[in-house]
């Protein structure tokens, strides 16, 4: 057969080529059915920078700064990069490698008394390229393909996580001056009762068991003041720590708006779809995973098949010997046939520990979509419960005003003193708190919703931005 017809006979081969190994199909996630309706009408893009509709622009803008300076989103970013090169260079494979080279090199040889002395001045090119029949080659693209999809799921899963703490703490800490301010005030009442309270005894209207009694109410509003102060700070420095701002900077920003909740316009929620899972990242991730394995079971399978490769060297040779010297070109083509025969089993060790990380990344896949049924349902029955008790809190906080309303009423009468005055100045303000911190609980409760739902995925075009700007800053 001349060489002519045999690289004829193995392209047709090459072309004709399948990959062994499974192909892998999409996985379903849920019953189609899980619950009817969407929190935002239907529309998955909706759940892009959700947080804008808390209609805060300084939580907007926090959450853009954090995630400029997270360490969680450059690390995940890097794996991005990561993976993208491995998927450029698995990509070579398919392609012929070419490769040039020189070398020189001086001998001696000796005939008896005659000493012979040569040099060997070489310059050539080798090439080579492995025919992918059975979709080795192939398989090892899908797999690093499927991880860079997965590590992009990872990042979008870090951004989501980031933007839902900032939001967080962000409300927790509005809550927290709210209460802060409520605080105040019931320390400045109790106060008040102390100072009243000493003036009765003095004038033997009180007894001492009575100033007692209202010095350590006293004690206690001001114990409660600092104590708040302290929860406040700390609040202050997670959000320091997640937006990289300075605290200086962060408390100026944070005057404008001090002690109020931002409130989502429509927070209440009662059912969900499924396809809504079809949205979390950490899903997408798992089952990515799951394709890469299945790909590496194909080329776990296609290493105990022969394989062929076509290599060939183009050379000049330059010998000098005997004080002459003379140009040898060289060139060389063929094919090179491998046949495994035995590896003392590693080969098919090889198939069997694909095999068992395929199971291991279905398991894990399987695992996944069931946490993330469980933590939507979780969110919904916690959302709903939150508007339930936030909406009793409310309705405290009106009869607590409506009472202490009455009780200055009749203190301005004279039918009452000012003890009970205070008595229902406090009452107020306690439920004002409480409906403050159920308010709190029920954004916090959609905001953990809206996470549980995969809200926050950024357009790829915008990741495209964002990996150009880490690969700038990194050269």
């Amino acid at each position: 057969m001349s060489m002519r017809m045999l690289c004829g006979a193995m392209s047709v081969l090459a072309l004709s080529a399948c990959a062994v190994g499974p192909d892998y199909q999409r996985l379903g996630s849920a019953p189609t059915e899980w619950h009817s309706t969407l929190p935002h009408g239907g529309k998955l893009e909706d759940l892009n920078r959700w947080w804008e509709q808390l209609n805060d622009p300084l939580l907007t803008a926090l959450i853009n700064d954090s995630e400029k300076t997270s360490p969680n989103l450059d690390m995940a970013l890097a794996k991005i990069n990561e993976a993208r090169a491995n998927v450029s260079a698995s990509t070579g494979i398919y392609y012929p490698s070419l490769s040039v080279g020189a070398s020189s090199t001086r001998s001696r040889m000796a005939f008896g008394r005659q000493v012979i002395l040569q040099t060997n001045n070489k310059i050539g090119f080798d090439a080579s390229w492995e025919l992918d029949f059975f979709g080795k080659n192939r398989r090892t693209v899908e797999a690093a393909r499927a991880r860079y999809d997965a590590n992009d799921a990872a990042w979008h899963d870090a951004r989501i996580s980031l933007a839902a703490e900032v939001a967080d703490v962000y409300v927790e800490l509005r809550q927290c001056e709210a209460s802060l301010t409520l605080a105040g005030q019931t320390r400045q009442s109790r106060s008040s009762v102390l100072a009243l309270t000493d003036i009765k005894e003095r004038a033997g209207l009180a007894s001492a068991m009575d100033t007692a009694r209202a010095q350590a109410g006293a004690a206690d509003g001001d114990s409660a003041y600092a104590a708040k102060q302290g929860e406040c700070a700390r609040v202050q420095h997670r959000l320091v720590a997640l937006t990289g701002i300075a605290q200086e900077e962060l408390q100026q920003r944070l005057s404008s708006q001090y002690g109020h909740i931002p409130v989502p316009n429509d927070v209440d929620v009662s059912s969900v779809a499924a396809r809504a899972l079809s949205q979390r990242p950490d899903v997408a991730m798992a089952e990515m995973n799951v394709a890469a394995a299945s790909a590496d079971i194909g080329a776990s399978k296609a290493a105990l098949y022969p394989s062929l490769t076509l290599m060939g060297s183009v050379a000049n040779n330059r010998i000098s010997q005997g004080g002459q010297t003379a140009n040898v070109p060289t060139w060389s083509f063929g094919p090179a046939l491998t046949i495994p025969l035995f590896s003392g089993g590693r080969a098919s060790a090889f198939v069997d520990a694909a095999q068992a990380r395929y199971d291991f990344a279905l398991a894990n896949y399987h695992k996944t979509v069931r946490e993330a049924v469980r933590n939507v349902e979780d969110n919904l029955v916690r959302l709903n419960v939150a508007n339930e008790r936030s909406r009793n809190a409310h309705t405290g906080q009106q009869s607590y005003q409506h009472l202490y309303a009455a009780t200055e009423a009749r203190y301005n009468a004279g039918l009452a003193n000012r003890a009970a005055l205070e008595d229902a100045r406090r009452a107020s303000l306690q439920a004002q708190d409480n409906a403050a911190a159920f308010e709190r609980e029920t954004v916090s409760a959609w905001i953990a919703l809206y996470k549980a739902l995969g809200g926050g995925w950024r357009s790829e075009g915008e990741q495209e931005q964002a990996a150009v700007k880490q690969t700038g800053s990194a050269s």
